[in-house]
């Protein structure tokens, strides 16, 4: 269904990148849900200040690969796991050319360290890892990875070392997009997975279809999967979305499921679902988004009372106080931005400015294609405190320091990120420039109107040759502000890094990275881009595939 609409991306990202002359900035608006039909805050979110993250333990299929220059052990045979393909590992490590020789070195700034790569079982054709989300949780005393792919089915990596991770399960479910959360629901923990309406990503021959007895003629959704015990993920049930499940966010109560099928029609529509009874899911409501496309993603703030929906063409605030009858209230359409891709809430307290609460959107330029050169599309900044939420103010965009060319075929722009609001950080996956660590401490001064060189700053970074990079999150921070940060990758897997915090501007090359440009200075950047051609080899990854 997808690829039928490249024309009209194609139309999109021209628009975008052309500018879009003098269209209002921001603006407020009502909206209502309603109807009645079969709907991303993580109840597993680090960001606490004791840096536990609450989640979910796994049999083995796959080891860590050392870093380069390391021997390589071949990992043994998987134990066979119900409801998974018990192939053997060890044959696909095998016939891997990547794993025969050490891996290309990678560059990054003095405070950060490649830790370890973890590559993926093979599995219904599939040539590479494809890693797209993960989500981080603890389950009975251990920590694990749960990293979504393209086809190769959910991994289910222990992470409770993190220089040895260990695929220890694989729910085999051969999906397109994998967008992967975990959430506590009456006890159990559960993981919800998206399956996007991709006819040559999905085999509906795989496991979890067959386990729950999906009609093969609408494989489109989202699965939703107990992983109390980590190593025998189970099904429990799946929400059918014609439009498919691009992404899907769980309230922060467990009880309501948020889909964005980010499809490229208008009106957009977000579709709410009831998972009370995982086992028997029904859509409660429709939101409807008004003139634009449908949402991208979501976010829940904490309590649940919010969501912020980055829906490709603008960005919405959306009450979500009954979060059965959720209400837009207020919008974003900002020319500067060509891919509204994630709108994700951030409080700052600053001890002298009080407390603001920012909306960063990133802007996943031409929707992953080949965009020719680093950075690509960046971090857009809005300020909703308090009535600020119904008429939004932008306070800045920020962009990595990368700024080397590319090839035709590179993707090189903001992709998913994770808020540690207590430690005033931000993660960051970026495609081909890899990992990246952002200090957002200088948010409440920009917003105030003080004399602040940048509200945002680059303080680590690593990348690899053959970076492909969609995700990156860590699940504790120490009280050093060290961290170790997972990355799932769609060329190389799954990545785990070692980040070190700066000790402050005498450490040279680590603070102050990036471009902070004010909103005046972004959109007339936007203005002076021209389009890029949508061809076979560089269509919008994201966001058609």
């Amino acid at each position: 269904m997808r690829s039928s609409l490249r024309l009209l991306a194609g139309a999109i990202i021209s628009c975008g990148l052309l500018g879009l002359g003098a269209i209002p900035l921001v603006h407020g608006a009502d909206g209502d849900s309603g109807g009645s039909a079969p709907g991303r805050t993580t109840a597993t979110s680090p960001a606490s200040p004791s840096g536990d993250a609450a989640g979910t333990e796994g049999a083995l299929v796959g080891r860590a690969r050392p870093r380069a220059g390391a021997p390589l052990a071949l990992p043994p045979s998987p134990a066979a796991t119900p409801g998974i393909d018990s192939d053997a590992a060890t044959a696909a490590r095998r016939s891997s050319p990547a794993l025969d020789a050490p891996a290309a070195a990678g560059d990054g700034s003095p405070n950060m360290a490649h830790v370890a790569n973890l590559d993926y079982q093979r599995r219904y054709d599939q040539a590479g890892p494809v890693g797209t989300d993960l989500e981080l949780a603890t389950v009975s005393g251990r920590d694990y990875a749960f990293a979504g792919t393209y086809r190769n089915g959910l991994q289910v990596i222990d992470v409770t070392d993190p220089a040895r991770p260990q695929v220890v399960a694989v729910y085999d479910c051969a999906v397109a997009q994998g967008d992967v959360q975990v959430f506590s629901q009456g006890g159990r923990t559960l993981a919800t997975y998206t399956a996007d309406d991709i006819e040559t990503e999905t085999r509906p021959e795989s496991g979890c279809y067959r386990e729950l007895g999906v009609d093969p003629a609408q494989p489109y959704g989202t699965f939703i999967v107990d992983v109390t015990d980590p190593r025998a993920p189970r099904g429990l049930g799946f929400v059918p979305i014609p439009a498919g499940s691009h992404n899907q966010t769980v309230h922060p109560g467990g009880r309501y499921l948020y889909n964005s099928n980010a499809d490229l029609t208008a009106p957009g529509v977000i579709e709410v679902i009831d998972i009370a009874d995982p086992t028997r899911p029904r859509q409660v409501a429709t939101l409807n988004l008004g003139p634009g496309l449908s949402s991208h993603d979501v976010t829940f703030n904490a309590d649940g009372t919010r969501a912020y929906s980055a829906a490709l063409t603008h960005s919405l605030v959306i009450d979500t106080s009954d979060p059965a009858r959720p209400r837009v209230v207020g919008s974003i359409v900002d020319p500067s931005i060509n891919i509204h891709h994630q709108a994700d809430p951030v409080t700052v307290d600053d001890p002298l400015l009080g407390r603001r609460t920012f909306l960063v959107v990133t802007d996943e330029l031409a929707g992953a294609a080949g965009n020719g050169v680093c950075p690509g599309g960046g971090l857009h900044v809005y300020d909703i405190t308090g009535d600020r939420e119904r008429l939004p103010v932008k306070v800045g965009f920020f962009a990595i320091p990368d700024t080397r060319p590319a090839n035709d075929n590179l993707r090189c722009t903001a992709h998913v990120l994770r808020m540690y609001p207590e430690h005033k950080l931000l993660t960051i996956a970026w495609y081909s420039a890899g990992v990246r660590v952002i200090d957002i401490s200088g948010l409440a001064g920009v917003s105030a109107g003080l004399p602040v060189d940048a509200g945002m700053r680059e303080i680590g970074y690593y990348a690899f040759p053959d970076s492909d990079t969609w995700s990156a999150k860590t699940n504790r921070i120490a009280p050093d502000g060290s961290f170790f940060l997972f990355a799932n990758d769609i060329a190389r897997g799954f990545d785990v890094y070692r980040f070190r915090r700066p000790e402050g501007a005498g450490e040279a090359g680590l603070v102050g990275g990036g471009r902070w440009l004010s909103p005046e200075q972004v959109l007339a950047e936007a203005r002076s881009r021209v389009a890029l051609p949508v061809s076979a080899t560089n269509a919008p990854y994201c966001l058609i595939r």
